[in-house]
């Protein structure tokens, strides 16, 4: 068995790209531990991977965490099509464990959604699944709290225009570039996406570090339609200009709107009307805090809207600026599902289809990575909370597994070193590790 704080001490956050310290999750009692293996961005699968080949480590840290949380009941959400994983784990997991079988929609991961779709529950908006007395974990989180040692390494795939598409365990602090040339790119310019498709963002640095929330990497061409879409969707002046010339207030944006099909308050065609009504530069009062409850899934901007503009960023640029101005929603929030929730689900295949990734393979073996990388900028801060704060000194040797910087007592995690090597560099934002061997 394990305790909490020692799932705090190996430095464990939500891996599935939230980066939520895992142990305060575990200090709460609740009814049901939902494993969430939807992995619903296209063309990432390490969440398959591990429950294929890591099975005996995920399930000791299942049954450690729901031990933990006191979890009378355990549900492992993954999708139907997985009907080979879907098919191992009944022969390998305790008859205690219920496996949900997801349909296949976007964003099926969504924990809110994820809850709703195994539980039938609607967590309110605002409110914290365990309000419902549900918890939800990652299948690599729990991987991590099982698996020997603290967390050093992380699980990702690699796809797109790529020779080798794989899912690779990496250390962190290793650079994309490192991990891009172990899967090879087949085009001599391109564009990275760090995350999914939906969720992710493009990077123009490719020394930029692996942490324990990357997810993915997927290399597509500069000119493809989903690169064209997230560079104008990251410009505010272009999305509230270009929103205030063409929206017709429609209304497919919030029909489709995931978290709005569970009753919550979010309204993006509201959001995209409040650039009608703008002179270019959206200042929110009151009246836009709707756009808090946002999950910036991003479906309305992909999916949803027919002339192809951005309420999701509208959405989101909204909800930055009504958290800076502290404004609260003076609304009802009393959220019940739609009737025709079933119905409104937007496939993964639309998905793919919208953003031409049909193209692509989606699926990559799990794979031993290799690289002869010497530089290693493990980043302070990879999680929700407080930046960690060094506990080493420049010059000082490491090794594998060492820690490297505390959170102490606030929210957080423990950094550790992912290499045996010297530490070459202290910055503000990361610990730059130099690796050598020990002797």
């Amino acid at each position: 068995m394990i305790s909490t704080a020692e799932i705090k001490e190996k430095g464990i956050v939500g891996a599935g790209g939230a980066g939520f310290p895992c142990y305060v999750k575990l200090t709460s009692e609740a009814e049901i531990l939902i494993v969430n293996a939807a992995e619903c961005e296209p063309l990432l699968h390490k969440d398959v991977e591990i429950l294929l080949h890591k099975t005996d480590l995920f399930v000791q840290g299942l049954l450690y965490a729901a031990e933990l949380a006191r979890a009378k009941k355990i549900i492992i959400g993954v999708k139907e099509k997985h009907a080979k994983v879907i098919e191992h784990l009944t022969k390998t997991i305790p008859d205690t464990i219920t496996i949900f079988p997801l349909r296949d929609f976007y964003p099926a991961g969504d924990e809110i959604n994820l809850i709703f779709e195994t539980t039938g529950r609607v967590v309110q908006p605002g409110e914290l699944p365990i309000t419902q007395n549900v918890i939800v974990q990652n299948v690599e989180t729990l991987y991590n709290i099982a698996k020997s040692g603290p967390v050093v390494s992380k699980l990702l795939t690699v796809g797109g225009e790529v020779e080798n598409p794989v899912s690779i365990d990496v250390p962190l602090g290793v650079s994309f570039r490192e991990v891009l040339q172990f899967a090879k790119p087949t085009l001599s310019v391109y564009e990275v996406v760090v995350g999914g498709p939906m969720m992710g963002r493009l990077t123009d640095n490719l020394d930029e570090p692996v942490t324990k929330t990357t997810g993915g990497l997927i290399v597509l061409p500069p000119d493809h339609v989903l690169v064209t879409k997230m560079k104008t969707g990251a410009v505010e002046t272009k999305v509230n200009r270009i929103g205030k010339s063409s929206c017709d207030q429609c209304t497919f944006c919030s029909e489709l709107c995931p978290r709005a099909l569970l009753g919550h308050p979010v309204r993006p065609h509201l959001a995209m009307r409040n650039l009608l009504f703008s002179n270019g530069e959206v200042d929110p009062d009151s009246s836009a805090a709707h756009t808090l409850y946002c999950c910036e899934c991003n479906l309305c901007t992909i999916v949803a809207c027919p002339e192809g503009l951005y309420p999701s960023q509208a959405c989101i640029n909204s909800k930055r600026k009504i958290i800076q101005k502290k404004i609260q929603f003076q609304g009802d929030k009393k959220a019940v599902a739609h009737p025709l929730i079933a119905y409104r689900r937007t496939p993964t295949k639309r998905v793919k289809e919208r953003l031409d990734l049909l193209q692509f393979v989606d699926n990559g073996p799990l794979v031993e990575f290799t690289t002869a990388a010497n530089r290693y900028e493990i980043r302070l801060q990879q999680h929700i909370g407080a930046p960690a704060e060094p506990v080493v000194k420049q010059g000082q040797q490491v090794s594998k597994g060492e820690k490297i910087a505390t959170v102490a007592d606030k929210l957080g995690a423990e950094i550790h070193s992912s290499v045996d090597g010297v530490i070459v560099e202290i910055n503000q934002k990361a610990i730059v590790v130099e690796r050598q061997e020990i002797s």
